[in-house]
């Protein structure tokens, strides 16, 4: 990472009349933060955190690779009337600051205990992870069996999937492309060509309110700077889940899965079934981004999970 940084910074010297413009267009577009900031050493963590004193449970929401807490705008404010609730930011993503260090699911978790005490969201937890977000929920969840009262997996990714060892040809040859684009997209978002491509990190649309605050984080230099980093140790996190301890048998697991039909997308999925005895599956018609397809459905398991857990 330290020789890209040093062309980086080559490439936004040489095309400084570019670089100029982009910062000042950045900064023109700048938008404040929908939650808050913590701070955490030198970095700024930005969380969306509600605070419903009535509630038994604390719901705790990860986003998938290239994505922020904007990703649960459909579900956090509903779920929010039954629970505690806090989403975040990833270092570099969204309104958090980027880290100088290499940033793994390690790290994650480290922030959202930060977050937790912070901000005084108390157990049991309710952990809801999207694709590469699942990763992170398993790890926090590993680390801190007693606080989880459920975990659920949407469309999660298998650590296997960022285990090298695990690919075929096909997988290798995707694994490089997707490196190639997220490298190139650091590189050149300092002149901006990424925002003359219209390629933002993270979502291309989402509703009102939140249209202009994607599209101001989706195009920020920092946002492709977290989401190549990310990547580039997504290895070392997928190590990490692997060597950490097994989940309780008795840990209410739902695995809410897509309508991939690539047979090792299905097999990992499976394999995330077996993670407790005490897991389900939900197969959908949805595409990987099926919680902002069917938020209902999302915020039904989710309902269901805290009845369970207010019931015992």
């Amino acid at each position: 990472m330290k020789a890209e940084k040093t062309l980086k910074t080559v490439i936004d010297v040489i095309g400084f009349p570019f670089t100029l413009t982009n910062l000042l267009l950045t900064k023109n577009r700048q938008l404040k933060e929908p939650g808050q900031l913590i701070k955490r050493n030198d970095r700024m963590i930005h969380a969306i955190a509600s605070r419903n004193e009535e509630a038994e449970v604390t719901v705790i929401f990860d986003s998938g690779l290239s994505c922020c807490s904007l990703d649960w705008c459909f579900i956090q404010p509903q779920v929010s009337k039954y629970a505690r609730t806090v989403s975040f930011d990833r270092a570099g993503y969204g309104w958090s600051s980027p880290s100088e260090q290499p940033y793994t699911s390690e790290d994650v978790v480290h922030d959202l205990v930060h977050i937790l005490e912070n901000l005084k969201l108390a157990p049991p937890y309710i952990l809801v992870g999207h694709s590469f977000g699942g990763l992170n929920m398993r790890l926090f969840a590993s680390k801190y069996p007693e606080k989880i009262a459920s975990l659920i997996l949407v469309d999660a990714v298998h650590e296997n999937r960022y285990l090298s060892e695990e690919w075929d040809a096909a997988r290798q040859q995707s694994h490089r492309k997707n490196l190639q684009i997220f490298r190139f997209g650091y590189l050149t978002s300092g002149i901006g060509l990424p925002k003359l491509l219209k390629q933002p990190v993270g979502r291309k649309y989402l509703p009102d309110p939140f249209r202009e605050h994607a599209r101001y984080i989706g195009f920020h230099p920092k946002s492709y700077e977290a989401v190549y980093q990310e990547f580039l140790m997504s290895e070392e996190s997928a190590m990490q889940v692997n060597r950490s301890k097994a989940l309780p048998d008795d840990l209410s697991l739902t695995v809410i899965s897509s309508n991939n039909s690539d047979p090792t997308w299905i097999e990992h999925q499976n394999l995330l079934c077996n993670l407790t005895k005490n897991a389900r599956q939900i197969k959908t018609v949805h595409s990987h981004s099926l919680h902002l397809e069917n938020p209902e459905l999302v915020i039904d398991v989710i309902k269901e999970a805290i009845r369970q857990k207010c019931d015992v």
